[in-house]
C-alpha cells in the first residue's frame, strides 16, 4: 500500500493497480486495486499482471521502490506525449538510498557509451508491449523488462529518460533477501547471451523469443523456475530445492541485524492465523 499511496492521484490519467503474488491481502483493497493470487516466479507474475491489464499504458514496478517526484505518472505521461512516438519506453531515473545514480549506470554494458539505455519502471503503450510479445519465459526473477527494451530497439524504437526519480531503499527493501542478489548473475547472464557478442551490443537477438503459454499460467512456473513452484511433483520439487533452501537459511542466520525483522514477520503470521481461526 505504500506504493499505492506513493503514486498519488494523477490528473491526466486514470490508474489501475494489479498485484500478483502468493499471499492474499488480509485487508480491503481500493476499488482500482486488483490482486491476483499465484505462486509462480516473479517474471511470470509480471506477465500475468500485463495480460490482465485493461489500460492503454502499462508500467511495471517492484514493491520495494518509491517515487521521489511528485505526480510521477503525470510526468511520465507528459514525457511520452512530448516525444510524439508510440515506439518508446519512458524510463524513470534510478536512485539508491536517496542517491541519484548517473544515466550511465543505465547502459546495458557498463562503461560503453555506445551501449543502449535500459529502462527502469518504464511507461509504454500496452499495445506495444503486446506487439513485442511480453516477457520471455526463460527469465526467472529480473531483467525481463530489459529484454523487452532490446526488442524495441531492434524494431527502431527507443528508451527515453524522464526526470521522474524512483528510489530504492536497499536495506529496508531486502529485509534479509533480494531477488537481485539471488538471480542477478543468472538473469543478467541470459540477457547478455541474447544481446551481447564480443563485449559489444548487437541488435539481432541470438535466440528465438519464447513467450509464456496461457495454459496453467497462474498455476505453474514456465521455463527455468528458480525457487518457485514448477509443474513437477510438489514433494520432488521440495527435495531438489533443499540445497537452495539450506543456503538461504544459512544466509539468514549469518545476518543477525535482521533477526528483529524475522521476529516481526513471524508474529504477523501468527496473528493472521489467530484472526483466521477466530473468523471461522
Amino acid at each position: 500500500m505504500s506504493i499505492y499511496n506513493n503514486f498519488g492521484k494523477p490528473s491526466l490519467v486514470d490508474l489501475e493497480f494489479i498485484f500478483v503474488g502468493p499471499n492474499k491481502p488480509n485487508y480491503e483493497l481500493p476499488e482500482n486495486f486488483r490482486f491476483i493470487q499465484s505462486a509462480v516466479k516473479p517474471i511470470q507474475c509480471l506477465e500475468i499482471a500485463a495480460r490482465n491489464a485493461i489500460g492503454d499504458f502499462i508500467i511495471q514496478i517492484s514493491d520495494d521502490c518509491l517515487f521521489k517526484t511528485k505526480h510521477p505518472i503525470d510526468e511520465l505521461y507528459k514525457t511520452f506525449l512530448r516525444n510524439k512516438s508510440e515506439k518508446i519506453i519512458v524510463s524513470c531515473r534510478y536512485s539508491m538510498d536517496d542517491k541519484l545514480l548517473p544515466v550511465e549506470s543505465c547502459w546495458l554494458i557498463k562503461g560503453d557509451p555506445k551501449s543502449p539505455l535500459m529502462p527502469l519502471c518504464g511507461l509504454m503503450k500496452r499495445s506495444l508491449y503486446n506487439k513485442l510479445g511480453g516477457m520471455d519465459k526463460n527469465f526467472i526473477a529480473i531483467m525481463g523488462d530489459l529484454d523487452i527494451a532490446m526488442r524495441l530497439y531492434s524494431i527502431g524504437g527507443k528508451v527515453v529518460m524522464s526526470k521522474v526519480i524512483l528510489n530504492e531503499d536497499r536495506e529496508a527493501a531486502s529485509q534479509g533477501g533480494s531477488l537481485c542478489v539471488d538471480y542477478y548473475k543468472i538473469d543478467m547472464g541470459y540477457l547478455h547471451s541474447l544481446w551481447v557478442k564480443n563485449s559489444k551490443t548487437v541488435i539481432d537477438r541470438s535466440s528465438r523469443f519464447e513467450p509464456f503459454d496461457n495454459v496453467n499460467l497462474l498455476k505453474f512456473s514456465q521455463g527455468p523456475r528458480g525457487r518457485w513452484r514448477g509443474n513437477g511433483f510438489f514433494l520432488y520439487e521440495k527435495i531438489i530445492d533443499s540445497p537452495r533452501i539450506f543456503k538461504q537459511l544459512i544466509r539468514g542466520i549469518t545476518q543477525p541485524l535482521n533477526y528483529y525483522k524475522y521476529l516481526i514477520r513471524i508474529l504477523n503470521f501468527l496473528v493472521l492465523k489467530v484472526k483466521l481461526k477466530v473468523k471461522k
